[in-house]
């Protein structure tokens, strides 16, 4: 089911989360080429997770190390349809929510000027 050697798809794979907050093109592509000719239900989870980080509407700090993990669970030989299948599940909650709004960065509630190291210690 898979072109070439598994270990390629966890080369590009390990490659994309070293260089992160990079998402490569050629790495990205020949991921995504690698997910495509495997063609299995989680292969295809997570090149559609894959596609909504390049799109940057999943968060990436979220999605790489699970993404990572799963593109392990696909390649492992000892591994079963019933483990591929959890994987896909838990790599699809990664999914975006439709009519969310895409994920950005939080404003803390307190600005850091108002907090203080509170009471001193008597002496």
């Amino acid at each position: 089911m898979t072109s070439g050697p598994p270990a390629s798809l966890e080369a590009l794979i390990t490659q994309l989360v070293q260089e992160a907050p990079l998402l490569a093109p050629p790495v990205v592509g020949a991921l995504l080429a690698e997910l495509a000719a495997d063609g299995r239900p989680l292969a295809r989870a997570i090149a559609l997770v894959l596609e909504h980080l390049v799109a940057g509407t999943a968060d990436m700090a979220i999605a790489l190390p699970p993404l990572a993990m799963a593109c392990a669970t696909l390649v492992d030989d000892r591994l079963t349809d019933r483990e591929r299948e959890a994987a896909r599940h838990e790599i699809e909650t990664l999914l975006p929510v439709p009519g969310a709004p895409a994920p950005s960065m939080i404003a803390p509630d307190v600005p850091l000027l108002s907090l203080s190291r509170g009471p001193r210690p008597r002496t």
